[in-house]
């Protein structure tokens, strides 16, 4: 960019004093009394060699931009007023315009348009003056290409096949951050699962390998971190030493957990051995060779319940298989044994039973299922809202342990997003799947 962004003025940069910790609290009663305040970056993104703003012209209602690549992209005007995040439109203290929808007229036309030092800059009726940076002019463009552009990204399906060539990163390349965790993010957001080599066995390490990509979610059945390992009396199949067939966790919640971290302390050598299925693939499937059992699969509510009496009575309601705007795969819902009574019209009951026999048996298909050992020392991030996963049975005294945990998935999204702005910047506001 050729203009830097406006520096906050210097009554708002004023830094607390050493005690401010022992003060009264503040009472801001102006925008002046703010002192602490996120980098207000205004309508830019600090992407480098962006092409430059060349040439501007208004047309009624709308504003003609060209570009030094020459591309011209046309904006309306109340979209750019609407938009305007300047430090006058916007709060220094969170950096989110104040400018509202219903503060704005819907006639508003831009008094002038021009190109200054690579920005596009307008004056409004009033004098009001807004500066657009190309990059963001450019990012946020919503004509066809750039909307086919945003809505790009496709999922790497798989199958059995996985086991061979594993997504893996290493831990010392990840935990590093950079270009290596960055990897292990798109790693993650593409095939919904990664192993992470290396990490060690200390039980500590569970919760650092889960703050690689966001806080650690509690939940009621599971607490903060769960130690799976099998025990004498369990309310919980995982700690048994049972086979699991494949399953998303907790799909009674309104959201499931997002992202599941496990950690392997210890294995066995016999038995014990981890299986993955790419719900993802098996939904393709059906789209192609049963068009009737997904589009059940995709329309009629399925219910999950988890009841630990006394304590909590768990439940939600929706489809299997979850499609976004432009019918993409956006999440997968579904464990057989929290699968509550069906509830839907009694024409649908068949229809929907053979739906889910449809889905269940590709879940169980040697052909869809990816079957490793995970050994001590490693780590697994996984999708919970496309890849199931399960283990083959084991011995329940042979101290197998692994511990596991949660990170919600809006948060690794938004981590994968502002290390992409900055390492992988045409990539960094693709519309990724916003689960089940």
């Amino acid at each position: 960019m050729d203009s830097p962004p406006r520096a906050p003025s210097a009554e708002l940069a004023t830094e607390p004093s050493a005690n401010a910790s022992a003060s009264p609290p503040i009472q801001h009663g102006t925008v002046g009394d703010i002192t602490t305040y996120n980098p207000h970056l205004g309508n830019r993104l600090g992407i480098d060699n962006a092409p430059a703003v060349t040439g501007a012209a208004i047309d009624g209602r709308q504003v003609h931009v060209t570009f030094a690549d020459n591309a011209q992209r046309t904006y309306a005007a109340q979209w750019l007023r609407h938009c305007c995040c300047c430090t006058e439109c916007g709060n220094p203290a969170d950096a989110i315009r104040s400018m509202t929808v219903s503060r704005l007229p819907p006639d508003i036309t831009a008094a002038t348009a021009e190109a200054c030092s690579g920005d596009l800059v307008l004056t409004w009726p009033g004098g009001h003056r807004s500066a657009y940076g190309s990059d963001w002019l450019i990012a946020n463009a919503y004509d066809d290409n750039a909307r086919q552009r945003r809505a790009a990204w496709r999922p790497v399906t798989w199958r059995s096949e996985l086991a061979e060539h594993f997504p893996t990163v290493d831990w010392a390349a990840a935990s590093g951050g950079g270009t290596g965790l960055l990897d292990a993010y798109c790693k993650l957001r593409d095939y919904g699962i990664v192993r992470i080599d290396g990490v060690g066995t200390d039980p500590e390490r569970t919760e650092q390998i889960a703050n690689l990509i966001g806080p650690i979610h509690e939940t009621t059945p599971y607490g903060y971190i769960y130690d799976v390992r099998a025990e004498p009396v369990s309310k919980l199949g995982a700690k048994t030493g049972m086979a699991q067939s494949p399953h998303i966790d907790d799909p009674f919640h309104y959201s499931p957990p997002g992202i599941d971290i496990f950690h392997c302390l210890v294995n066995t050598d016999i038995g014990g051995l981890s299986t993955y299925v790419d719900g993802f693939a098996i939904a393709e499937s059906l789209r192609a060779e049963e068009p009737e059992a997904f589009e059940a699969l995709t329309t009629l509510p399925i219910t999950h319940v988890r009841r630990h009496p006394g304590e909590i009575n768990m439940r939600s309601r929706g489809p299997l298989i979850r499609l976004d705007e432009f019918g993409r795969l956006s999440g997968i819902r579904y464990f057989d044994r929290a699968l509550a009574p069906l509830d839907v019209p009694p024409d649908d009951v068949d229809r929907l039973y053979d739906a889910i026999r449809a889905y269940s048996a590709r879940m169980e298909s040697p052909d869809f299922m990816a079957t490793l050992r995970v050994e001590p020392g490693q780590g697994m991030l996984i999708d919970n809202h496309r890849v199931m996963h399960g283990r083959t049975a084991f011995d329940p005294a042979s101290g197998r342990h692994i511990r596991l945990c949660h990170v919600p998935r809006d948060e690794f999204h938004g981590r994968l997003r502002e290390l992409s702005l900055r390492l992988d910047p045409a990539n960094h506001d693709l519309y990724l799947p916003q689960g089940s």
